[in-house]
């Protein structure tokens, strides 16, 4: 009897001293983790946010349809896309930001036939800071981060966090030799800070 009390003491000493190398490995790891972490820290507390905000169930436009129309009509239509891109700066100096269109699925209407144009609200009413210029691919991605085969329509620079609206407009040429056509176009936006 004597001896399994003594058996039972020295399990549980060598347990406990199994259990404090554990912690003091445990801590040793954590320190050196979160030192080679820093840089990631570093990184995150100089970051911001751009976001695109939209009502509805789709941030862009479709055409259906689509007749060939003469610019100064296309850019006074009354089909339109409006949406806004916030910017939170946190702790960036700047954010670069940039406005990118992509056909999704299947598009009808050549990339020559399709006629974008993209206004700015300031002061109440919107102003032209794009187009109509014709949908014209990246061969490459952008360094912003516009894909391969989208178009990037307008990039901006900020040094303050604010919230820009902006008005989209597309239809199809009036150059176009098609009678009628269909496509889906998506906004996205993608950003940079310093």
């Amino acid at each position: 009897m004597k001896e399994k009390k003594e058996l039972t003491k020295r399990f549980w000493f060598l347990l406990l001293s199994v259990c404090i190398i554990l912690i003091i490995s445990i801590s040793v790891g954590f320190a050196y983790f979160s030192k080679t972490k820093k840089p990631v820290i570093y990184e995150s507390e100089n970051g911001g946010t751009v976001t695109l905000n939209y009502s509805g169930d789709f941030s862009g436009i479709v055409l259906d349809k689509a007749v060939p129309t003469l610019d100064s009509v296309g850019s006074k239509g009354e089909k339109y896309f409006d949406f806004s891109v916030d910017v939170a700066l946190d702790n960036a100096t700047y954010i670069e930001y940039e406005l990118a269109l992509t056909k999704i699925g299947k598009c009808a209407i050549p990339d020559d036939d399709l006629k974008i144009f993209l206004e700015q609200e300031d002061s109440g009413s919107y102003v032209k800071v794009f187009g109509p210029e014709k949908f014209t691919p990246l061969t490459e991605n952008s360094k912003i981060g516009s894909p391969k085969g989208s178009m990037a329509i307008f990039k901006v620079k900020k040094t303050r966090s604010l919230a820009d609206r902006y008005r989209l407009r597309v239809w199809m040429s009036d150059k176009s030799s098609l009678a009628t056509g269909n496509c889906t176009l998506e906004v996205s936006v993608f950003g940079n800070t310093k």
